[in-house]
């Protein structure tokens, strides 16, 4: 839960190495520990979790499987959602999903390199934007597991929350790979 809320749609946006990945999964730490079970499509360590593939999501979107107080973590969510195949059939499968999270009692959170790469269905519902950034000492190197972080919190549009600081990541490293490779769930040039 995000500042003690839930049902959250929460999207993680930064460049190579920037820490979305151990923020995501620092996300999933605290909802497990909130009473949520935790659904990924990235393998997670010494956390009870279920791992999921694309096509679970969409089984989920066709209500053939409950996600009620179930939290769901999506590692690169472009290669599965990519802005670029906006009308496909999986693409509007998974946006139900999306559109209907709140009623469901599930938070949906998300990493992506970049917003503009993702569908704009799932971009416009982001209730939470996270913006993961190295940083850098006098010298110009940069300081190992220390990230920025600043979240937009437009749950209230008229409001926007922001804010900023800094955090040690290391701690969440030994419950995830970085290295894990998120594979699309078809071949790109077959996408119906």
């Amino acid at each position: 839960m995000l500042n003690g809320f839930d049902k959250m749609l929460v999207g993680i946006e930064g460049g190579l190495g920037s820490g979305k990945t151990a923020d995501l999964t620092r996300y999933l730490i605290k909802d497990r520990y909130n009473g949520f079970s935790i659904l990924s499509n990235y393998p997670l360590y010494d956390i009870p979790f279920i791992l999921i593939e694309f096509d679970d999501l969409l089984d989920f979107a066709n209500n053939k499987m409950t996600l009620q107080n179930k939290t769901i973590g999506i590692d690169e969510i472009t290669v599965y959602i990519d802005c670029r195949c906006s009308g496909t059939k999986r693409n509007r499968l998974f946006s139900y999903l999306i559109l209907q999270s709140r009623k469901r009692h599930t938070n949906i959170y998300y990493t992506t390199q970049d917003f503009a790469l993702v569908d704009w269905r799932l971009i416009a519902h982001t209730q939470i934007k996270v913006l993961c950034e190295k940083i850098f000492d006098n010298y110009a190197n940069e300081i190992d597991d220390i990230r920025k972080i600043t979240i937009f919190d437009m749950r209230n549009p008229k409001n926007v929350n922001i804010t900023s600081r800094l955090l040690d990541f290391s701690k969440y490293y030994p419950y995830f790979d970085t290295d894990t490779i998120i594979t699309p769930p078809v071949n790109p040039l077959k996408i119906n």
